[in-house]
C-alpha cells in the first residue's frame, strides 16, 4: 500500500513541477513579447553611446566600434582631418564602449546602420564615404564580471549566441571553447527568462551625464579621455624598459564569424558602397607578444581591409610613455597619433585596392 502511495506522490510532484515549468515558460514568453527591443533597455556605458548615436543620426557617416581600446583610442576629429579632401572624406563618431565585446559591437554597428543616411550630394566639398570600423581583437564575449549584467543579458538572444559560436574554432583549446560557448548559453538562458528586463522598463536608470560630458566636449564625439598621473607614467616607463628586445611573433586566428559579420553589415546597409574595415589597436603587451594578421578578409562583397596598428616594429612611435594612459589605453596624444596612422593606412589600402565609391542611396 505504501509503495503505491509513494508512486502516486511522485507522479503528483512530477506533474506539479511540469505544470510550474510550463507556466513559467509561457509567462516568460508573454513578457518577452512585450519587451520588443531589449537592446535599448538601460545598460550602463552602452545606453550613453546609443544616446550619442541618436544625436549624430543623419550627421555622421562613419563610426568606430569595439572595446575600451577603441573607446579611448579612436579620435574622430583626427580621422576626419586626415581623410579630408578625397573620395574617403567622411564625418565620424566613436561608438566603441568600455568593456565591449564582439557580440556588442555587432549589434551596435547594426544599430548605426539603421540610422545611416548617405551624405548630401550637392556638388560641394564634404563627406562622401560611409564606413564601419570594427575592432578585430576585441574579446568575443564580455568579461565574466559582466555575465549577470544588463549589457550581456539584454542582447544574448539566439542570433547573438549563434554569432558567438561562429567565433569559436576547433583549433582553440577545449577549455577556451567550453568557456566561450558556455558563457553565451548561460547569458541566453537569462535573456530568455527576461532577467531584470521588466524592472528596467518600469524603472529606467538615469544616464551618466558626467561620462557623456567627458565624451562630447571639445567635439570628441565619443572619444573618452582620462587624466593621467605621474605614478602611472613611472609605471609605464618600467613596463616599456623591461620589455624584451624582440617580441614573440604569433599568427592571428581569423574566424568564420569575422567574415560573416562583414557580409551581415553589408546586407543590412541602407546605402551603397559601405566600407567595412577591421582594425587592431595597439597595446603595450605588443612589446612582448606581437600578433600578425593578414591584410584583408575575403567576404561575399570582396576584400575587407585589416589595419593592424599593433606593430612595434612598424610604429615604434606608438610605444612611448606619453602615448599611454595605462598599459592598455592610449592618452589623448596617443589616440590622435594612432588615429592619424589608421586613416593614412586606410587611404593607402583603398588606393591600392580601389576606392569603395561614393556613399549613396
Amino acid at each position: 500500500m505504501s509503495s503505491k502511495t509513494n508512486t502516486i506522490g511522485l507522479r503528483e510532484i512530477a506533474a506539479a513541477v511540469g505544470m510550474f515549468a510550463l507556466g513559467f515558460v509561457v509567462i516568460a514568453g508573454v513578457v518577452h513579447a512585450g519587451i520588443r527591443d531589449p537592446f535599448h533597455l538601460h545598460a550602463d556605458f552602452r545606453s550613453e553611446k546609443l544616446l550619442l548615436l541618436d544625436r549624430w543620426s543623419g550627421k555622421a557617416f562613419a563610426a568606430s566600434f569595439g572595446s575600451s581600446r577603441v573607446h579611448e583610442g579612436f579620435d574622430p576629429r583626427r580621422f576626419d582631418q586626415t581623410m579630408a579632401g578625397g573620395l574617403d572624406e567622411t564625418k565620424s563618431v566613436n561608438l566603441a564602449i568600455a568593456g565591449g565585446s564582439q557580440t556588442e559591437q555587432r549589434l551596435t554597428a547594426l544599430e548605426f546602420l539603421k540610422h545611416l543616411q548617405a551624405p548630401p550630394d550637392d556638388g560641394t566639398s564634404g563627406p562622401k564615404a560611409c564606413m564601419v570600423l570594427l575592432e578585430l581583437s576585441a574579446g568575443a564575449n564580455f568579461g565574466t564580471a559582466f555575465l549577470v549584467h544588463p549589457r550581456t543579458i539584454n542582447i544574448y538572444d539566439w542570433d547573438t549566441t549563434r554569432f558567438l559560436m561562429r567565433l569559436t574554432s576547433p583549433q582553440m583549446s577545449r577549455s577556451q571553447r567550453v568557456g566561450r560557448i558556455g558563457f553565451a548559453l548561460l547569458a541566453m538562458g537569462m535573456h530568455s527568462i527576461n532577467l531584470g528586463m521588466l524592472s528596467s522598463m518600469i524603472f529606467p536608470a538615469p544616464m551618466d551625464t558626467l561620462r557623456m560630458g567627458y565624451e562630447t566636449r571639445e567635439d570628441r564625439r565619443g572619444l573618452l579621455i582620462l587624466e593621467d598621473s605621474r605614478s602611472d607614467q613611472q609605471r609605464l616607463q618600467k613596463i616599456i624598459a623591461s620589455s624584451p628586445k624582440q617580441p614573440e611573433i604569433v599568427q592571428a586566428m581569423i574566424l568564420p564569424g569575422n567574415r560573416e559579420l562583414v557580409d551581415e553589415l553589408e546586407a543590412a546597409s541602407p546605402v551603397r558602397n559601405l566600407e567595412v574595415v577591421y582594425a587592431v589597436f595597439p597595446n603595450l603587451s605588443d612589446l612582448s607578444v606581437q600578433t600578425e594578421y593578414p591584410d584583408s578578409i575575403a567576404t561575399a562583397h570582396g576584400l575587407a581591409p585589416i589595419l593592424n596598428l599593433a606593430r612595434p616594429d612598424l610604429y615604434p612611435q606608438f610605444y612611448q610613455t606619453t602615448m599611454w594612459f595605462d598599459e592598455m589605453h592610449l592618452s589623448e596624444q596617443g589616440a590622435g597619433l594612432v588615429t592619424k596612422q589608421l586613416a593614412e593606412n586606410l587611404k593607402t589600402w583603398n588606393a591600392a585596392h580601389g576606392e569603395p565609391g561614393r556613399c549613396e542611396r
